[in-house]
C-alpha cells in the first residue's frame, strides 16, 4: 500500500493504492453494496448507484441523528466496474479499480480540507482497506490504530510547526486521546493556577515561560513567554484531541524545542 499528500487546487488531497488479488468485478460489489460496506467501511451507507444520485451516510452510535449537510453526499462520477466518486459533506472520495494480473488496484482518492487531520484520516482508512480484505476473504493481522497515526505524522511531515514572518509560532496536531487525558498527561498532579508558573508539561526544555494567565482546563492555557505568551488549545478532534500550540515573538531556534516537547507528548499518549 502507498500512501501520498499534497495541495491541489487549495485542498489537501489523500491518495491510498492497495494491490488485491481479487478480480474488480467482485471488489466493485465490496465497495458499492451496503451489505458489503457494512463489513468494512466507517459508516453505515445507502447509494442511489447513478449519475447525481444521493448518498447517506449513518453511524451506528447515533441512528437517530437528523440528516444534515455532512451526512448526506452525491455521486459526481459513476463507471461500474471501475469508477465511483462521490461526496461526503464537504469531502470527495473517489474509488478507482484497474484490473491487474494478479487481480485489481484497488486506489483511493480523498480531497478535504482539514490537512492537520491526515493522519487519522489515512490511519483510519488503512484499517478499513484491512477490513475491505477480510470482506473479500482475505485474512489480515490486526493493526493498533496510534501506531498507523503516528506513522503517518512523521510519513507527511505532520510534526513541523510553523513560523510565520511576524514571530508567531504555530503547532497543529491530532492526538489519540481525549482532550482530558492530554490535559492530565499536561498538568500531571501540578495545581494549574492564574499567577503561577504553568505545570512543566507545558514547557519545552529552553524556553522561559512567565505566569499563567488563563486556564481553563481541560480546553485552554496561556502564559506568557520570553516577552510575548504561549497559549495552549485543546478541541475534540477525529480520534482524540485536536492539540493548538501558538507563541507570539518566537524565533526560529525555538522550533526544535516545540517539536521535541509535542513529539514527547505524544509518545506518551501513544
Amino acid at each position: 500500500m502507498t500512501e501520498t499528500l499534497s495541495s491541489e487546487n487549495g485542498r489537501t488531497v489523500l491518495r491510498m493504492r492497495r494491490e488485491l488479488r481479487h478480480p474488480a468485478e467482485k471488489v466493485w460489489r465490496a465497495i458499492t453494496e451496503p451489505g458489503q460496506l457494512a463489513g468494512w467501511f466507517p459508516a453505515a451507507v445507502e447509494l442511489d448507484l447513478r449519475l447525481d444520485g444521493v448518498v447517506r451516510f449513518t453511524f451506528e452510535e447515533d441512528p437517530g441523528a437528523p440528516v444534515d449537510e455532512q451526512s448526506t453526499g452525491v455521486i459526481r462520477a459513476y463507471e461500474p466496474p471501475h469508477l465511483i466518486e462521490y461526496t461526503w459533506g464537504d469531502e470527495v472520495l473517489r474509488w478507482e479499480l484497474l484490473p491487474t494480473a494478479a487481480g485489481c488496484t484497488l486506489q483511493l482518492t480523498a480531497t478535504y480540507d482539514d490537512r492537520a487531520g491526515s493522519a487519522s484520516f489515512a490511519g483510519g482508512w488503512t484499517l478499513c482497506f484491512d477490513a475491505l480484505e477480510r470482506v473479500l476473504g482475505d485474512t489480515v493481522s490486526e493493526r493498533d490504530y496510534r501506531e498507523l497515526h503516528e506513522h503517518f505524522v512523521k510519513a507527511f511531515g505532520l510534526d513541523q510547526g510553523t513560523l510565520a514572518d511576524d514571530g508567531t509560532l504555530r503547532f497543529e496536531r491530532q492526538l489519540v486521546q481525549p482532550k482530558e487525558a492530554v490535559w492530565e498527561r499536561l498538568t500531571g498532579a501540578e495545581p494549574t493556577v492564574v499567577g503561577n508558573p504553568p505545570p512543566a508539561g507545558f514547557v519545552p526544555k529552553g524556553i522561559d515561560a512567565g505566569a499563567v494567565t488563563e486556564v481553563d482546563g481541560p480546553v485552554r492555557l496561556t502564559c506568557a513567554c520570553d516577552g510575548g505568551e504561549v497559549t495552549w488549545t485543546l478541541r475534540d478532534g477525529n480520534g482524540g484531541a485536536r492539540l493548538l500550540v501558538t507563541q507570539s515573538g518566537a524565533t526560529a531556534d525555538q522550533l526544535p524545542a516545540w517539536r521535541d516537547h509535542i513529539q514527547a507528548l505524544a509518545d506518551q499518549l501513544v
